[in-house]
């Protein structure tokens, strides 16, 4: 969550204590911005600029903050661009910060706002059509694995076929080096894709379960109770969490072949 810091020079440590102990609490991440008005001429665009890509505006300690002439300008700009801005006191603690921006994290209202009844098409033609963009994402994440399996699979094929056939030796043996790189990244990569996946697919169930509430039968959202809402791993356990010790597994792999290559080459 990225939050605009309007704040007192002095207070500035203060302020990323409490936020980092409310991310911790709250389990989120939040991208705080803060700006040095003093000695920084741009300093005004700089503000502008932040504050137009903020997605909500903190002001730590408005009564401090109200006795600095640029800070007072921060709040007007913030209050021009109808940002949602969330007064944090020194004296709050994680619990109550975590209170205050949950609404604005979660987006709880504006998830609502998207159901209220609006003219257009008709709720069953949208759920079908979620249904079917669900579906295509479900193709397109196997198409994903299928992708990342071939290329780490080729690469510990090629690397295989050199050791097999005598190509790789002593003076050769920075080539597997490269092979390993390459490997791990296509891991990493693999593995933030399956994470991504896995968010909009929760994302689209979400909205499909929300709309499921103006039906006459709620089937996914009998399915998702049945399987214990995905509290009891003993009757559920997501697909994602599964799925994602793939990529793992095939880097640790990576490692260890090349740590094996390694002593070889120190000892051979």
């Amino acid at each position: 969550m990225k939050l605009f810091v309007i704040h007192r020079f002095k207070a500035r440590k203060q302020a990323k204590q409490l936020f980092k102990k409310s991310g911790v609490e709250m389990a989120a991440k939040f991208d705080l911005i803060f700006l040095d008005s003093v000695g920084c001429q741009d300093w005004k665009n700089q503000a502008l600029d932040a504050i137009s890509k903020a997605e909500a505006v903190i002001v730590y300690d408005r009564k401090s903050c109200e006795e600095s002439e640029n800070a007072k300008w921060e709040i007007n700009k913030a209050e021009e661009g109808n940002l949602p801005i969330v007064d944090i006191r020194p004296n709050d603690t994680p619990s109550a910060v975590c209170a205050k921006l949950k609404p604005h994290y979660d987006l709880e209202e504006e998830f609502k706002e998207c159901f209220r009844k609006k003219d257009g098409a008709s709720t069953l033609d949208l759920y079908k059509l979620m249904i079917e963009s669900s579906e295509s994402l479900i193709q397109r994440r196997q198409k994903t694995n299928a992708f990342f399996i071939t290329a780490i699979g080729s690469l510990l094929a090629i690397a295989g076929f050199m050791i097999k056939t005598g190509a790789l030796y002593s003076g050769t043996i920075w080539s597997l080096y490269g092979f390993s790189v390459v490997g791990l990244l296509l891991c990493n990569s693999w593995r933030n894709l399956i994470d991504n996946y896995g968010k909009l697919n929760k994302a689209k169930f979400d909205v499909i379960l929300r709309m499921e509430q103006d039906l006459d039968a709620q089937i996914y959202t009998a399915e998702w109770v049945s399987l214990g809402k995905g509290l009891r791993p003993s009757k559920y356990r997501s697909f994602t969490s599964t799925e994602k010790n793939v990529p793992m597994y095939f880097g640790l792999l990576i490692l260890v072949l090349t740590i094996i290559a390694v002593v070889w080459q120190i000892w051979g």
